[in-house]
């Protein structure tokens, strides 16, 4: 049985926070980040978060993670990715 993620506009989601994650802490824990409990998500994880249409929570997660790295001030903008 197919993922319903992967074969649907929110795996473009998930895709685009892996991107944003990736220059922070890399692409392994970019991955690592969207697969493991969360708790500014209840504990689940973010890939759950999305399929549940929860994708401003897992932004807000993603923006805690970049303030912690001290990557970005407020207002919060994510990287410009490349074309």
């Amino acid at each position: 049985m197919t993922d319903p993620i992967s074969t649907s506009p929110k795996a473009l989601q998930a895709y685009k926070l892996i991107q944003w994650l990736d220059p922070l802490v890399g692409t392994a824990e970019a991955t690592f980040f969207m697969q493991r409990g969360n708790e500014l998500l209840g504990g689940d994880t973010p890939v759950t978060a999305i399929k549940q249409g929860r994708i401003d929570e897992v932004t807000r997660a993603v923006k805690a993670v970049a303030m912690e790295k001290g990557c970005f001030k407020e207002p919060w903008l994510p990287p410009k990715t490349k074309r």
